[in-house]
């Protein structure tokens, strides 16, 4: 799994983000300002969807292994899980 983070104030995780739908909303939600969270099941095609979403202010990857982690030290909480 292979996942990157937008800064922002709401928090969202997105799976599946480097497919149509779990891109379209990786776009979305890091336009209007939320955290975006996304992860794919493969890390060439997920560096592909962040060279794409780089105009959305695309910050730092992190670890699988630390998703959680993550999420609680970044933002102390999660608002939003999109599951596609």
């Amino acid at each position: 799994m292979f996942l990157y983070a937008f800064k922002s104030q709401k928090c969202a995780v997105v799976t599946e983000a480097n497919k149509g739908l779990g891109f379209g909303v990786c776009k979305k939600l890091a336009s209007s300002g939320t955290v975006v969270v996304l992860t794919a099941g493969d890390e060439k095609r997920g560096l592909k969807v962040v060279e794409r979403l780089k105009e959305f202010g695309m910050d730092d990857p992190a670890s699988v292994a630390a998703l959680a982690d993550f999420i609680n030290t970044q933002f102390g909480k999660l608002d939003i899980l999109v599951l596609l």
